[in-house]
């Protein structure tokens, strides 16, 4: 048997999209003996998975946390959550699985379901593997063989029974979810305080991980905190800062461009231009002579 590998980048997030814009679910019967050592590796998505143990048993952990899953548990696991499973036992292990974005049952950004319910729950990261009801879990496993007959309803079936769980976590955790507030106002706080700390030393060579420790944080969560507020990478923000800066200088001063780059941060003339020109759509010195001819 050809063993299976979940396709992931560097930093584990998984290269599969998961349903497309006309249906934005996925649905997976996963036997986890095909997997490599019956694991199924170190992963996270964008989107959200709602999983039911079919058969088995497994193990599935987080960062923060593991738990054991029997035939007909049904657990929740949280957008962005880097996670895992292992197979317990000798007994065949199957999985139902539905990943989809989180506008599958929120509907359009900015409507009444989605701030005031999907968004906190999104937002709250200590909600995954929170098991729901086994009457959820057995409608979700129904739902996906309706599915996989192509039976009329399926899809509508299906997103309300996964709204229904959503649900169901969201009233047993209504504290928690009020406190989603506070979670959004630290990461205000945490990116004000790497967007400073780039400011003040884009010159230097950093690292993500020290961009996250200017705020205490690993470099998963810087990774989050960037994406949940300005929605791009450390990494990207700190090459467009220093391609800010440089084309200040290119206009206020006559320090030559080699110089300019090596005071941005760039060590590679080369790669300077290249980032430059993604910016500007131009050299660093078309940029000035452009900018002189207009004075």
């Amino acid at each position: 048997m050809q063993n299976c590998e979940i396709k992931t980048n560097e930093n584990n997030e998984e290269l599969v999209q998961h349903g497309d814009y006309e249906f934005p679910c996925a649905l997976y019967f996963s036997d986890i003996d095909v997997y490599t050592a019956s694991e199924i590796a170190w992963h996270w998505h964008k989107e959200i998975e709602i999983v039911v143990l079919y058969e088995g048993s497994v193990s599935l952990e987080t960062e923060k946390e593991s738990i054991v899953l029997q035939k007909g548990d049904g657990v929740f696991i949280n957008s962005e959550e880097l996670h895992y499973f292992k197979k317990l036992g000798d007994e065949k292990c199957l999985l139902v699985s539905y990943v989809f974005d989180k506008s599958f049952v929120g509907g359009d950004k900015g409507s009444i379901i989605e701030r005031k319910y999907i968004e906190p729950l999104v937002q709250n990261k200590t909600l995954s593997l929170f098991k729901f009801s086994k009457d959820l879990s057995e409608q979700l496993v129904k739902a996906f063989f309706q599915y996989e007959e192509k039976k009329f309803g399926s899809e509508v079936i299906i997103r309300n029974v996964l709204s229904l769980v959503l649900l169901e976590i969201i009233i047993e955790n209504k504290e928690k979810l009020i406190e989603t507030k506070t979670y959004k106002n630290l990461d205000s706080q945490r990116i004000k305080g790497m967007l400073d700390f780039i400011q003040k030393n884009y010159s230097n060579e950093l690292t993500l991980k020290e961009i996250g420790e200017s705020v205490f944080i690993g470099e998963r969560e810087t990774l989050r905190c960037f994406a949940r507020t300005i929605g791009i990478s450390p990494i990207e923000y700190l090459k467009k800062y220093r391609v800010t800066v440089a084309a200040n200088l290119l206009t206020t001063t006559d320090l030559p461009v080699t110089e300019i780059c090596m005071q941005c941060g760039f060590n590679s003339p080369s790669y300077f231009s290249k980032s430059f020109q993604k910016v500007f759509n131009v050299t660093p010195r078309e940029y000035r002579k452009n900018k002189i001819a207009t004075m």
